[in-house]
């Protein structure tokens, strides 16, 4: 673990060498952790009953670039939870956007589709857990194609969001002729409200036939509270089965009760229908986060996931956020 760090500082100092080189450029360099003690109170699994310890769940190293007023980038690497060497590194962001009109942008390369980018800001809590789609698999984090952005209004209260990619998450060759098209309207009425609506199709060289998804976040933020409420629907056609059907919601909120302190809180629900009896799944989190710096929160954090079983899953959990 430690030769891979050394091989990503590396990286990043070479950038900010180059960086400092390029008068009419610059290059910002960053990264974010995700670092957890946990323990499991309760498990279907009698074996992992009572298991604890450290674990790291996230490391961001990020360099972003402006090339000038209308080129700007970003290279992010990752390394995941389970990642021991350099082997286990991914390139998670690898994209160039060029603004091309007033308000209006394209982005070519690995980059987030627009799905639940905006359900992410609104919920805030990414170091506890990820929202309901990425979580449950609807849709990848990231995607390698072209995305295009901008306001239909002139006053910028409502905009689109469209994307064509090859539905590879972060691989870098494609393998068949098929891909996914995406497309997302935001409404901003007031500067507090926030209306989503999204969807993308594709389809599969596989037995899987076709997916598509629907989806639409309703958010209020302001300066000390933060709500959302998020659903999806998402329908994954078989050549050979019956298609599988799975609805979620998510509600989640955050409110702050002191200068460093805020109460999180989070309830998804879930149904799988096509796949014999309807199943059903719940996920409770819930914690306080204290901040002593801007970038550095301490969350002491429980986490109940119940799929149906006698046992419900129950794991509590002392997660550290660092972002520099």
């Amino acid at each position: 673990m430690m030769s891979c760090l050394r091989w990503l500082f590396a990286l990043f100092l070479l950038l900010g060498i180059a960086s400092e080189r390029a008068a009419a450029q610059s290059v910002d360099l960053g990264g974010r952790i995700y670092m957890d003690y946990l323990y499991n109170i309760a498990d279907p699994s009698p074996e992992r009953e009572g298991q604890h310890g450290f674990q790291y769940r996230r490391l961001y190293l990020t360099a972003d670039f402006d090339l000038s007023e209308e080129f700007a980038g970003r290279a992010r690497l990752e390394a995941p939870e389970g990642a021991t060497g350099v082997s286990g590194v991914e390139v998670k962001d690898l994209w160039l956007t060029w603004d091309y009109s007033e308000e209006h942008s394209a982005t070519i390369g690995v980059t987030p589709p627009p799905a639940f980018g905006l359900a992410e800001d609104v919920w805030g809590y990414r170091s506890l857990e990820k929202t309901i789609m990425d979580l449950q698999g609807v849709v990848d984090s990231r995607d390698f194609g072209v995305r295009v952005d901008g306001p239909l209004l002139a006053d910028g209260t409502v905009r689109y969001a469209a994307m064509v990619a090859n539905n590879t998450n972060t691989g870098f060759t494609e393998t068949d002729k098929y891909k996914r098209a995406y497309l997302q309207l935001q409404a901003r009425p007031t500067g507090r409200l926030l209306f989503v609506a999204g969807g993308d199709y594709t389809a599969f060289p596989d037995e899987r036939k076709s997916g598509t998804r629907l989806s639409a976040l309703v958010g209020y933020t302001a300066e000390t509270v933060r709500v959302g409420l998020e659903t999806f629907w998402y329908r994954l056609a078989r050549t050979a089965a019956e298609a599988r059907t799975d609805v979620g919601g998510s509600l989640y909120g955050r409110v702050q009760v002191a200068s460093a302190w805020e109460v999180v809180g989070r309830l998804d629900r879930i149904r799988t229908s096509g796949v014999g009896p309807n199943q059903y799944e719940t996920l409770i989190v819930g914690g306080v986060a204290y901040y002593p710096h801007p970038n550095v929160a301490f969350i002491p954090n429980l986490r109940l996931q119940d799929r149906d079983s006698d046992t419900a899953a129950v794991t509590g959990r002392f997660t550290l956020e660092v972002n520099f």
